[in-house]
């Protein structure tokens, strides 16, 4: 890595440290309360074997790579080293320049408050831009985990230094099922059937029950749509088309759920952006539109994390957030600021055994694919 100078512009560690503080991580996503995070003091899940029953069939941790560095204009690529997440922005030597000029008008006009807070919020939007950017990586992480019982890094989702690399976290085979009748299929399918079916799967082995049903809101949608939801809520219908919409909720079906004793849905909608290689970003859903995941409690993980350390004898400006170390640092040739978030990071799958992936989109598991 080039020298790290002080900073250029006007941050400061108290700053930087009120910033992050400031910052709760995983506000509005979903992997907040899927999988939330856990210290750990041990580096590879090998560790944590013992604690949660985490087998590991990769164990790569990739350390001494420059972060690729971000545009401004696009949010979302990171570095995709299995146990590291890192992102960086910089701001080149045209910016720091028309920083600088600002900076002398603002003294100049004391009475000039905006271009005083313009000032400010110049200094720390790549701070911003850093605490969102290490969120949504988990976002994408863990959600993929969680419709696939697998961590799978590609190099078209994950960076130009990732390869292609799964951990797989044993989730038996038989817990990958079909669905009777791709729900789709309004007429024939049963996705309530299939989702008490899967729950019957693991109650007969004698381990904990699934008690709820995680799903994303396309498939919720096309559960509200067959008719055999219908008739299940409201089996003295003679005439289904007099069963409304409006009638068949996420509500109504719970309260029919949960009078037998079957899993509660709980319906997410989230996305993510990646900027790829070549520059252009791409906004997609973490979770398999597909998929349905079933689990004893509605968090189906934790996500790991261990401090990354602060570097010592450097003017670099370094803060330590709630799961990932801030760095602020200038360089001369040629003049850049640069700020950099990194952290080592996992999510792992809990209740394995009692997990159950369901396909809506096909009868047989292959992946979660149509």
């Amino acid at each position: 890595m080039a020298d790290m100078h002080q900073p250029i512009f006007d941050i400061d560690v108290p700053g930087m440290q009120a910033t992050v503080n400031s910052y709760k991580p995983g506000s509005g996503l979903t992997w907040q309360q899927l999988f939330p995070l856990k210290y750990t003091p041990k580096f590879d899940l090998k560790g944590l074997e013992a604690n949660e029953g985490i087998p590991v069939t990769a164990d790569r941790v990739a350390f001494n790579v420059k972060a690729p560095i971000k545009s401004r204009q696009k949010v979302g690529s990171w570095s995709g080293h299995l146990g590291k997440i890192s992102v960086s922005r910089e701001k080149d030597e045209l910016q720091c320049n028309e920083y600088e000029d600002l900076k002398v008008l603002s003294a100049a006009n004391t009475e000039d408050a905006s271009t005083a807070r313009y000032l400010v919020d110049l200094c720390y939007d790549d701070v911003d831009f850093c605490n969102k950017a290490m969120d949504y990586r988990i976002e994408l992480d863990s959600l993929r985990i969680g419709c696939s019982g697998e961590a799978v890094y590609k190099s078209e989702i994950d960076g130009e230094n990732a390869t292609d690399d799964t951990i797989n976290f044993n989730v038996p085979s038989t817990n990958f099922k079909g669905a009777t009748k791709v729900w789709s299929n309004a007429g024939q399918a049963d996705g309530l059937g299939d989702i008490i079916a899967a729950q019957k799967l693991i109650k007969d082995k004698g381990l904990a029950t699934p008690r709820f049903a995680i799903m994303e809101q396309a498939a919720f949608v096309l559960l509200q749509a067959q008719e055999s939801t219908a008739k299940r809520l409201y089996p003295q219908a003679k005439d289904l088309t007099l069963v409304t919409s409006d009638m068949i909720t996420l509500e109504s079906i719970n309260s029919y759920m949960a009078k037998l004793g079957y899993p509660q849905i709980l319906v997410i909608d989230t996305y993510v952006t990646i900027e790829k290689k070549d520059g252009k970003t791409e906004t997609i859903k973490p979770w398999n539109p597909n998929v349905v995941t079933l689990s004893p409690t509605p968090q189906l993980g934790w996500t790991y994390y261990k401090p990354v350390p602060l570097v010592k004898n450097t003017e670099a400006l370094q803060v330590q957030g709630k799961y990932y170390k801030l760095t602020v640092y200038s360089e001369v040739n040629p003049t850049k600021e640069v700020t950099l978030a990194e952290a080592y990071v996992q999510a792992a799958l809990i209740n394995r055994s009692s997990l159950v992936f369901l396909n809506t989109a096909a009868t047989t598991w292959n992946g979660g694919a149509s």
